[in-house]
């Protein structure tokens, strides 16, 4: 998960273009496939009732902002992940 549309949205062309099926699901936009093993979103929409192997949370410096930095708090205490990865 990471801070923009954009960026999540890269993740999700470069996953299914390699053959990862890959869902993609921020604040504007939800493409979700058959048998995606992955998803890539922005931080507002993380899931942190769906358990997971591996989080990855990106612009983890984010946390600090005024007024968005409570989606990085919620994502990396919330995730309900075996493994977490900040960037």
């Amino acid at each position: 998960c990471g801070p923009l549309r954009l960026l999540a949205m890269e993740v999700y062309d470069r996953c299914n273009l390699d053959g990862v099926v890959c869902d993609l699901v921020t604040g504007q936009e939800r493409r979700e496939l058959p048998h995606a093993t992955h998803q890539a979103c922005t931080i507002e929409m993380v899931n942190v009732a769906k358990r997971v192997d591996v989080a990855i949370i990106d612009e983890i410096q984010m946390i600090a902002d005024s007024t968005r930095g409570w989606a990085w708090t919620r994502a990396l205490q919330g995730v309900p992940a075996q493994e977490v990865h900040l960037c």
